[in-house]
């Protein structure tokens, strides 16, 4: 969010006060929240929910140090008692909690469990409970989100856009919303079986309304709408349904406005609180990028979980609003915000903003990358995109691909400018080739509509190849310049283990590289077309989210769950990193893409990319508007931060764009 569109949220969060002071139902619902107390290093967590007084967390990425799914007891107390659900699980990324006392698991490499309680021995470890029952297997959703209706479990499936409902056998009593939804992720029920999804694609939530027969309305009901303002939500992750004294509310993770959003059942705003405003993050109290909510059975206890800031936090729900937040005031805003993906060929550079959904043009030659223009925005017009997943750029002509998931289309964009002068700002630039449908590479073919995550070209003799690598149908694509499937080996399935492809690499003796964070695997294919599957490079892989081939040929992968970049070497393979904010660390890395200057890691959660040369040895951290070029002190390899500077010398050089 623009430091301009936060104070606008906050003048129409004042006027939206008080230009309604009159009591209504709506005054039952909470409008803010109070901070309690934070749960700390839990890897990944993704999803919370009650049962009684104790937490229930899915914990994806702690593998090494002990199960997925965790209950968290004697939460007021200072050391809460930790007890583990051992149940063969891949990847849980949601959990749901019946009224009798019934847990569900979502696992997003295509299944759930229902089980029990666990068993727990009298010297205090865990073991495995054989309560557990796996439901949903092999139906190759992705499921995403779970809920309890009954006896009846509500699966969000975020690869068919769909709500699929479950009967306590197992069988598939019905689909709700298909063509309708478009990324289903967290839902919830109300108790007379009303359903709300968050669509983190469309931005909104769905209400689902139940007839007296049980079935269940097939057009559900749009809830608030995209943006950054009161009633408005940004990728919508998780909604909770609170009841209390007739008066039923909606609690959202509204992850990229960073909040907690409170609405009424029909999707009128409320309030919101826990906002981080323009500062990474900023501590307890402070929301980034909220997952997964749950209340406790008081009605007032609320636990938030952050993926990205490996915790859940706790807070007292209450009627007052919060004040506003003062961080607003402050000057070190974000510059840069991100997405995974990112492109360079030759001398061009191209990065997405997540929060603009735009795509920054730069020249790739320069140190630090000088930033010359902008391509898109969101929005529906022509030149603008819904969801970027993917962006490419052709070696010979510089043109510039965009995947709009939204949209379901390739955007093709001209660059021309005069190298062999200065790079100045030039808003002009970019200049719209063609608009493709994604459709037509799956037209003819029993495929699901493609969602693309990574575009790699290549020139050949003919013209341009490209590799398209698609999530939804677990392939890759091989298309030409107007996305004309070539002759032959069009289509390129994936290994059988793959659940959930982010990023594709090309070496350049032709072999392939796939990183999958759900299946926890980095998939090798040879020139032959014989694939490997890598569960560890050095080390295991925990969420390898990125990957890329260096200049010697070895592999390079991302994984964002270490905050760490693993490098192959004929000596063997190498960690270089660690979670920090300094040079040669990470939060969140993902995208690795080849630049004249060397390898270029995408550092998320730092809102920022560094460059690595030769032998992947760091030489520049940048954004989009501030560069060093020399490493601070504290950085892994430079002076300790404790050490004097020299009269007249600087340890870093900054370049301000």
């Amino acid at each position: 969010m623009s430091l301009r569109a936060f104070a606008a949220s906050l003048s129409l969060v004042s006027s939206a006060a008080s230009a309604d002071p009159a009591v209504g139902p709506d005054d039952a619902c909470p409008k803010g929240g109070d901070y309690r107390a934070t749960l700390p290093d839990l890897a990944g967590v993704c999803a919370v929910a009650f049962d009684g007084a104790d937490l229930i967390v899915c914990v994806p990425d702690a593998l090494g140090l002990g199960a997925q799914v965790r209950r968290i007891s004697h939460l007021d107390e200072p050391t809460p008692t930790v007890t583990d659900f051992w149940i063969n699980i891949d990847y849980a990324i949601d959990v749901a909690v019946s009224a009798s006392g019934t847990i569900a698991v979502a696992d997003a490499a295509g299944a759930v469990w229902v089980g029990g309680e666990v068993e727990v021995p009298s010297d205090g470890s865990a073991r495995r409970s054989e309560e557990w029952k796996l439901l949903l297997r092999d139906t190759a959703m992705r499921p995403s989100g779970v809920a309890w209706i009954g006896d009846r479990v509500a699966v969000s499936d975020s690869r068919s856009g769909e709500v699929v409902l479950v009967a306590p056998h197992g069988l598939i009593e019905a689909r709700l919303g298909r063509g309708v939804l478009g990324e289903p992720r967290g839902l919830a029920a109300a108790s007379d079986g009303t359903i709300f999804v968050a669509d983190r694609l469309h931005d909104c939530l769905w209400r689902f309304d139940r007839a007296t027969d049980g079935s269940y309305q097939t057009a559900p009901k749009r809830l608030a709408e995209p943006g950054f303002n009161p009633g408005q939500v940004s990728t919508p992750d998780d909604v909770y349904v609170l009841e209390k004294d007739g008066v039923r509310c909606l609690l959202v993770a509204d992850a990229l406005n960073h909040r907690v959003h409170v609405l009424s059942d029909q999707g009128e705003f409320v309030g919101f609180f826990g906002m981080h405003a323009l500062v990474p993050r900023m501590g307890e109290g402070r929301i980034h990028y909220p997952r997964s909510l749950a209340v406790a059975a008081d009605g007032l206890t609320l636990a938030v979980a952050e993926a990205f800031e490996d915790r859940v936090q706790i807070f007292g729900l209450k009627p007052e609003e919060d004040p506003v937040d003062p961080s607003a005031n402050r000057a070190e805003f974000i510059s840069s915000h991100f997405g995974s993906d990112a492109a360079c060929a030759a001398d061009l550079l191209v990065v997405h903003d997540l929060e603009t959904e735009s795509i920054a043009i730069c020249d790739a030659r320069t140190t630090p990358p000088i930033h010359m223009s902008i391509i898109g925005g969101g929005g529906a017009l022509p030149q603008r995109f819904g969801e970027v997943t993917a962006v490419g750029v052709e070696p010979s002509s510089g043109r510039v691909w965009v995947a709009d998931r939204v949209h379901a289309r390739i955007d093709v964009f001209d660059v021309e400018w005069d190298r062999s002068k200065e790079p100045i700002v030039d808003l002009f630039m970019p200049r719209l080739a063609r608009s493709v449908d994604l459709e037509r590479l799956v037209r003819g073919t029993d495929r699901r509509a493609p969602d693309i995550t990574d575009i790699e070209l290549s020139a050949e003799v003919q013209g341009i190849e490209a590799l398209l690598l698609d999530r939804a149908n677990l392939g890759i694509h091989r298309a030409d310049g107007r996305l004309e499937l070539l002759a032959g080996a069009s289509w390129i399935p994936l290994p059988a283990e793959a659940r959930s492809p982010e990023e594709l690499a090309v070496a350049p003796d032709g072999r392939l590289a796939v990183a999958d964070p759900v299946a926890r695997r980095v998939f090798v294919r040879d020139p032959s077309g014989a694939w490997t599957a890598l569960s560890k490079l050095g080390w295991d892989f925990v969420r390898p989210s990125g990957v890329a081939f260096d200049e010697r040929g070895q592999l390079v992968v991302s994984d964002a769950a270490l905050d760490a970049v693993l490098v192959s070497d004929p000596q063997g393979a190498r960690r270089v990193g660690g979670r920090g904010i300094l040079d040669e660390q990470f939060y969140d890395p993902q995208s690795i893409l080849s630049s004249p200057k060397g390898l270029i890691v995408i550092d998320r959660g730092n809102h920022r990319f560094q460059r690595f040369g030769e032998g992947f040895n760091w030489n520049l951290t940048g954004s989009l508007g501030r560069y060093y070029d020399k490493k601070r002190r504290g950085s892994p390899g430079a002076a300790p931060a404790s050490t004097p500077e020299a009269p007249g010398a600087s340890s870093r050089k900054a370049t301000e764009q």
